[in-house]
């Protein structure tokens, strides 16, 4: 079990081309913090589309996550593409993604999350090939991480829990019958954790420091299970004792709906 920080995500700064757009649903949406502002394409008869990610310049991306997805079933394509220019006929490399369900059988909202060795180049590409039988083959997509992480080494794990959260109102008519205004469930977590460097406090001092308590970033919480404890949403606190050079980290995380 290791603990994933996903918060530095150079693909808003990027320049995104889509191959097609919906008017209503822009490519840009991606780089919208709200995971439901989605990029929605359009006209597509072969399902097949992509999404083409300009840094500037050669820079290292070692991970990619998707969110809010609508794939119902695996792609018959699904990669990120690497390359030193926008032409796409032999790219230099190429990371398969693994579809997820989402929600999964359990009402987890899942994402496609994906780690790999670091890759140098300026032009990434997402390339999907999506045909649920109808045309035209329109899908749309979500929040999109492309960037590094942080991985701490944890030397004690002290606690990891998890509450389910439904802000579900429920009111009383006159005649004595319910009704319930249903809101969407989300989890919160709590973590509890000891490093025994210096170096690794000040990775998590950059890491609060840079995002504090207001911005939504991912967290993959179990590598064994990296769909369903990938979740997106913000830090709701963090703080640390220290004795010596040993720390003791406290948070809390609250998914985004």
């Amino acid at each position: 079990m290791s603990i994933k920080f996903f918060w530095n995500n150079l693909f808003d700064s990027a320049t995104l081309t889509a191959s097609s757009a919906d008017a209503d649903f822009p490519v840009s949406n991606l780089k919208n913090p709200l995971r439901k502002k989605v990029w929605k394409t359009s006209g597509e008869t072969s399902g097949t589309a992509s999404l083409v990610i300009d840094h500037g310049a050669a820079t290292s991306v070692s991970s990619i996550i998707l969110a809010n997805y609508d794939w119902s079933s695996a792609p018959s394509t699904l990669d990120l593409e690497f390359n030193a220019t926008d032409s796409w006929g032999a790219p230099s490399e190429t990371e398969a993604l693994t579809w997820a369900a989402t929600p999964d059988v359990y009402g987890n909202k899942n994402v496609i999350v994906k780690t790999f060795a670091s890759k140098s180049y300026r032009y990434n590409r997402l390339n999907v090939v999506y045909s649920p039988g109808a045309v035209p083959t329109d899908w749309e997509l979500g929040r999109v991480f492309v960037g590094s992480y942080f991985e701490p080494t944890r030397d004690y794990l002290n606690t990891h829990s998890e509450v389910i959260i439904d802000d579900s109102i429920i009111s009383t008519s006159v005649g004595g019958q319910k009704y319930v205004d249903e809101i969407e469930k989300y989890r919160e977590k709590r973590m509890n954790f000891m490093v025994t460097t210096y170096a690794q406090w000040r990775s998590f001092q950059l890491l609060f420091n840079s995002i504090g308590i207001g911005k939504d970033i991912f967290v993959e919480f179990d590598s064994s299970y990296p769909n369903e404890m990938t979740m997106y949403g913000a830090l709701l606190a963090f703080t640390a004792n220290r004795v010596g050079e040993i720390f003791t980290l406290n948070f809390g995380f609250k998914e985004s709906r």
